[in-house]
């Protein structure tokens, strides 16, 4: 069993996603986009696991989402990186303490359990749209797209994601949920410049 540890979207959320990968694909020449019912927020990239380590996971997830009250993020531009040579095009997420701050503990968590896990670089919270793609124009034209308003998006819990295939088509299948302490989000105060 291949696993992940990730956020879900709201619907709406995945609605707006999906209008800004559109706006993407027309700058495409090629590429593999992600299926609007795939999006997510990746915290932690784990890999194979056995039924033991799986339970351990739970275990630890449960516990890093005891302590945590949920909270907002937001969406910001497009960004890019290379994957062997492949582009990968996302939609970046507005720097935020509090998901820095679960990302360590979800980190430090499994580093202390000692979980065999993917070997990751550093955290660039991020959206994807696609992988794979090649541009019919200048990823400085395209990185500056007027995109749709930012977005904020409440993060109320973490998941742990199962990735596989179905019918040929990759599929990112919620298999356990870990609620956050409370019910309710503050909004995220807007930063208004005086004129």
């Amino acid at each position: 069993m291949r696993v992940f540890v990730g956020i879900q979207l709201p619907e709406d959320i995945k609605e707006h996603l999906a209008a800004v990968q559109g706006e993407v694909k027309r700058a495409c020449l090629k590429g593999s986009f992600t299926d609007p019912d795939n999006f997510h927020l990746t915290m932690r990239f784990i890999g194979e696991v056995d039924p033991d380590q799986k339970s351990a996971i739970t275990t630890l997830l449960a516990r890093c989402a005891a302590g945590q009250l949920p909270f907002l993020i937001e969406t910001a531009g497009l960004g890019c990186f290379f994957k062997k040579n492949k582009r990968i095009i996302w939609l970046g997420i507005k720097e935020n303490s509090q998901l820095q701050k679960l990302y360590g503990q979800l980190n430090a968590s499994l580093q202390e359990q000692k979980m065999t896990v993917a070997e990751e670089g550093a955290f660039i919270p991020h959206l994807t749209l696609g992988r794979g793609i090649t541009l019919s124009q200048e990823w400085e034209v395209l990185s500056q797209l007027s995109l749709l308003p930012d977005q904020q998006i409440p993060v109320t819990a973490l998941t742990l994601f199962e990735s596989g295939r179905l019918n040929g088509k990759l599929v990112y299948r919620p298999i356990a949920d870990f609620p956050f302490e409370g019910s309710s989000v503050q909004p995220i105060a807007n930063k208004s410049k005086n004129p």
